[in-house]
């Protein structure tokens, strides 16, 4: 499954995945590590992983992988996960023949009602709904 790297529309909102300032990498040598993290995150989005883990992944302690991929992205690496799985989630959701919860697992939810609550936080309906309502439109 490939996604679109910008934003994805649903209903009256976006779904943005930042790129990175090309002026901070620039600067500060150390922020070069976190674009290892928006690669980590595309091949394992699905996977359960901790914030030491990918910071060791990208070279950094915790605390220099949350400040750069911050000053980099301009938003925490928690969120840019989060809309990442949202938005893998609302491709799932058009094919329109697995089940919502199946979804939440597939990316990387393990929690039907916490996925439920992040993806209206996201995208403004709950994940059923925009399942519907873009099943009764035709697919272009």
């Amino acid at each position: 499954m490939v996604m679109p790297e910008t934003e994805q529309y649903i209903g009256t909102r976006a779904i943005e995945l930042p790129e990175p300032s090309a002026d901070k990498l620039n600067v500060l040598p150390l922020h070069s590590g976190v674009l290892e993290a928006a690669d980590f995150v595309r091949g394992h989005f699905h996977q359960k992983f901790r914030a030491r883990e990918i910071a060791a992944h990208c070279g950094l302690s915790r605390f220099q992988f949350s400040r750069s991929f911050h000053a980099v992205f301009g938003i925490t690496f928690r969120e840019y996960l989060l809309r990442y799985r949202i938005r893998a989630a609302c491709e799932r959701l058009l094919a329109g023949d697995t089940p919502v919860t199946t979804i939440a697992f597939a990316v990387g939810f393990h929690d039907g009602s916490y996925f439920a609550r992040m993806f209206r936080r996201y995208t403004g309906v709950l994940p059923s709904q925009y399942a519907r309502t873009h099943a009764a439109q035709p697919q272009a």
